[in-house]
């Protein structure tokens, strides 16, 4: 990068605000990647639930249906219980951009987890109209947030022309820009503004190393309860009050080094952040179904917006070494350590479903959901004040999306044989990087039932591909790193029902 684009990049400054607001050491705007996190739900459930892709909605019975369709369990007639551990694996390959040898990396990561742990009691009315009055009470994961990006490789840039690029457009950041005041003359300032090593001339052209790892833990769950009936065998409700609760934390790493002496003065740089989140909140959902015929159901469901306070703890370190006259100089700034309380109101989501019974073979369903992103609202203050530049960015960056599942079960008693695919939409309203726009899994299942106990297994694919940057500028994206995701989950159901 050039002293000449350099000031051009300033007087472009008014005219590219909005596009700037983009640019940040995330991927997307920060609140934005909070927003698509926290929002954004697929229910595991029960092995047999996940068997058939989550589409069970319209036919109900299972537990589950209490977090996605509560009249679900309006069909019970006798109680269960169950509980499903499962174990999840987070495969990423990773390559980084702007030189053709950059090798493939790759990390894989596992988990235990808990998708589903629930009862239902099943109620006799003794009513002609009102059949069954049933409750029930569980836990079940919504999200698993655990993965890890790993990639290295040579290409131009720095972190530093991020934040020379900050300092140009009058952008202080206590977390990025600011931290190069505290290392001696790492940046340079004269009447055309400020610039670093690598926008001198004899650093043109330039390739170094870096490498980078992200750490992403912890997960999403759902606790329940709820009640559901049945009106003359032809109409199911249910109401839920969910009670979510989430914990992440994001640990990235990020170094560069000049090997090879490419870049005049410069040694080598680092750039470290650390994101730590926990929070609940509350929602409610209703749903029906209808049952048109003896093996017909059609069913619609809403979940209201789900209330969210977040605690959020922040902070950040930049390292950058160089040698002047042959003597190593350098330095270390340290940010301040943001402890935050925010909140969050997601958008409302809406169902429906169909499905039929073959008999008692068992039965094919599909259900949809759509949820408006841009509907994501933060605030502080318990709700009270607005932030509204967040909201400019989720606005300006999210869309609706539209998640579709399609699913069934043969009966083969006492052996059960399940299979479903989903597909989902991703809320993002602009691709940059040939990501996918929307994702596919797959899942298969079994099952056997004698008398009172029932077991289940399923299993659930899915694979995408995206893309990461641990910083962007406007002069070229050299450190954008393509990653190719596959996850795989294994779950086992093991209940009673009757009793």
């Amino acid at each position: 990068m050039t002293r000449l684009l350099l000031t051009s990049l300033i007087c472009l400054t008014a005219l590219a605000a909005d596009l700037y607001a983009q640019i940040t050491p995330r991927v997307l705007p920060a609140r934005v990647e909070d927003a698509m996190r926290i929002s954004t739900s697929n229910p595991l459930g029960t092995a047999r639930f996940a068997g058939t892709g989550g589409s069970m909605t319209s036919i109900g019975v299972d537990y589950t249906t209490l977090h996605t369709n509560p009249a679900g369990i309006g069909w019970n007639r006798f109680s269960s219980a169950q509980i499903t551990p499962g174990f999840t694996t987070s495969n990423i390959d990773t390559q980084l951009r702007g030189n053709a040898g950059n090798a493939t990396g790759g990390e894989n990561k596992g988990a235990f987890v808990v998708p589903s742990l629930g009862i239902v009691w099943a109620g006799d009315t003794r009513s002609i109209n009102f059949s069954t009055f049933n409750w029930g009470i569980g836990l079940t994961r919504l999200a698993d947030f655990n993965e890890t990006i790993s990639f290295s490789g040579s290409s131009e840039g720095s972190v530093i022309d991020a934040i020379v690029e900050d300092l140009n457009d009058g952008v202080g950041d206590p977390f990025r820009a600011d931290l190069v005041f505290d290392i001696p003359n790492a940046i340079q300032e004269d009447e055309l503004g400020f610039f670093s090593d690598f926008d001198l001339e004899t650093s043109q052209g330039g390739q170094i190393d870096r490498r980078g790892t992200v750490t992403r833990t912890g997960g999403m769950n759902e606790f329940a309860v709820g009640a559901g009936g049945n009106y003359k065998e032809k109409l199911l409700w249910g109401i839920t009050l969910g009670i979510p609760f989430m914990n992440f934390t994001e640990t990235k790493v990020y170094d560069e080094f000049d090997t090879r002496d490419e870049i005049t003065f410069f040694d080598d740089a680092g750039y470290d952040e650390t994101l730590e989140m926990d929070g609940s909140g509350v929602n409610f959902k209703l749903g029906l179904i209808l049952r048109p015929t003896d093996n017909l159901r059609f069913s619609g469901a809403v979940h209201t917006p789900t209330f969210w306070t977040i605690n959020e703890t922040f902070f950040t370190t930049l390292e950058y070494n160089y040698t002047d006259n042959g003597i190593a100089q350098g330095g270390t700034g340290l940010s301040p350590l943001s402890e935050a309380v925010f909140n969050l109101r997601t958008p409302w989501k809406f169902m429906l479903g169909a499905g039929a019974l073959i008999g008692r073979s068992g039965f094919i369903s599909i259900d949809a959901d759509y949820q408006n992103y841009a509907g994501n609202s933060f605030s502080t203050e318990d709700f009270a004040t607005l932030d509204e530049f967040a909201n400019n960015d989720v606005d300006a960056t999210l869309g609706s999306a539209l998640g579709v599942r399609l699913g069934g079960e043969l009966n083969l008693k006492p052996f059960q044989l399940r299979a479903g695919v989903g597909y989902r939409q991703l809320p993002t309203i602009d691709t940059r990087y040939e990501e996918d726009t929307a994702l596919l899994n797959y899942s298969a299942g079994a099952g056997w039932s004698a008398g009172k106990f029932f077991i289940d297994a399923a299993v659930r694919y899915q694979a995408s591909s995206s893309y990461y940057a641990a910083y962007r500028t406007f002069a070229f994206d050299g450190n954008i790193v393509d990653t190719d995701r596959t996850q795989l989950t294994a779950l086992l159901t093991v209940g009673v029902r009757g009793f």
